[in-house]
C-alpha cells in the first residue's frame, strides 16, 4: 500500500504545489452513480423476467386444468345427450314416438331454423296458435277441476 506521501507525490507538480483533484473525485463519483444504475437496472429486470416466468407457468398449469375439465364437460354431454339414453329416458317416463303427421308448430321461427319438411307446410303452422292457446286453458280447467275436491 501506499503511504498518503507517496500518494502526494505522484499528484505533485513540479513547482511543488498538487493539483486540486476535486475533478476526479467527481467524475469517480458519477462513474460510480452510473455503474450503480446499471446494476440496479439489471436486477429489476431479471426479477421481471422471473415473476413473468413464474406467471407463464402458472398460467401453463391454469390452461391445463381448464382443458382437462372441458374435456371432461365434453364427454359429460356425449354421455348425457346420446340418443340411445334419451330413448331409454323418454320411455320410462311413458313418451313413445310421434308420427310425423302429429307434430304440430308453436309459434313462429324465421323460415332458416325450421327444417325443409315444416316449411313445406306452412298452413299448418298457421293453424297452430289457435290449437296453442286452447290447450293451456283446457290444462287450466282440469287444474281447477283436479284442485275443487282439496279446498272444500
Amino acid at each position: 500500500m501506499m503511504s498518503p506521501a507517496a500518494l502526494y507525490r505522484i499528484f505533485q507538480r513540479g513547482d511543488g504545489e498538487a493539483p486540486s483533484v476535486r475533478a476526479v473525485v467527481v467524475a469517480l463519483v458519477v462513474a460510480a452513480a452510473l455503474l450503480t444504475c446499471a446494476g440496479v437496472i439489471r436486477v429489476a429486470r431479471q426479477h421481471e423476467v422471473l415473476r413473468l416466468g413464474f406467471e407463464l407457468s402458472r398460467r401453463t398449469e391454469q390452461l391445463g386444468r381448464l382443458q382437462e375439465a372441458r374435456r371432461q364437460l365434453e364427454l359429460e354431454l356425449a354421455t348425457l345427450a346420446a340418443p340411445d339414453r334419451i330413448r331409454r329416458l323418454a320411455t320410462q317416463l311413458g313418451m313413445a314416438p310421434v308420427s310425423p303427421d302429429r307434430i304440430r308448430i308453436v309459434g313462429s321461427a324465421p323460415a332458416e331454423a325450421m327444417p325443409s319438411a315444416m316449411r313445406a307446410a306452412p298452413e299448418a303452422a298457421r293453424a297452430t296458435p289457435d290449437v296453442a292457446r286452447a290447450a293451456p286453458q283446457a290444462a287450466r280447467a282440469e287444474q281447477g277441476a283436479a284442485r275443487a275436491p282439496e279446498t272444500l
